[in-house]
């Protein structure tokens, strides 16, 4: 009896030993090597975005902004209905009986992620501005029109980071008053 005591003793403590070296390897122990292990969770969310940049490949005004903030701006300097301003570099004039219209190219790039699809929309409407009748916007300086506050498509089916180039600018007729003229554009990048 006393055998078989001593050999349950021996099969208790060998399997023991087992499990504190079991054990020991699951977090910190002094003088061995050790595991730990780390969970991580994050929730996917989609984002869009549409930046706003200088055409340097058609020569076009400076572009000034933040893709971040999504607030841009083009200064076309000085433009009158003769034709006969100074206008910022990059920008064209085009002269008519009527007036002048200038125009300067601009890059829009649609930027988005966590999406599906991979085609998006781009559209432009007017914003507030007592000078917005005289802005105009369009795929080529010769077909700028005026923006409404009724969105209008510009492009369709464009991937993200694909660049387009649009045509924004003035229409300066010969009874404009002179003074300093603002307006806004606000385009909106829709995900397909």
């Amino acid at each position: 009896m006393l055998f078989k005591n001593l050999l349950r003793y021996a099969a208790l403590s060998t399997f023991l030993f087992a499990l504190a070296g079991f054990a020991a390897a699951q977090g910190p122990v002094v003088g061995t090597s050790t595991t730990s292990e780390l969970a991580m969770s994050a929730n996917v969310q989609t984002a869009v975005q549409l930046n706003i940049s200088t055409d340097t490949g058609n020569s076009g005004a400076t572009v000034s902004g933040s893709n971040s903030t999504g607030l841009f701006s083009v200064n076309f300097g000085n433009v009158n209905g003769l034709g006969l301003g100074t206008p910022t570099a990059g920008v064209s004039v085009s002269v008519d009986g009527s007036g002048a219209t200038y125009s300067t190219p601009v890059k829009l790039t649609p930027v988005y992620s966590g999406f599906t699809t991979e085609t998006a929309t781009v559209t432009v409407e007017a914003g507030s501005s007592a000078d917005q009748g005289i802005a105009r916007e369009g795929n080529a300086a010769n077909s700028m029109t005026s923006v409404t506050s009724t969105p209008a498509e510009v492009f369709t089916g464009a991937a993200s980071e694909s660049n387009h180039t649009r045509y924004v600018g003035f229409r300066v007729a010969r009874t404009e008053a002179a003074g300093a003229k603002e307006a806004t554009f606000i385009y909106t990048v829709t995900v397909e």
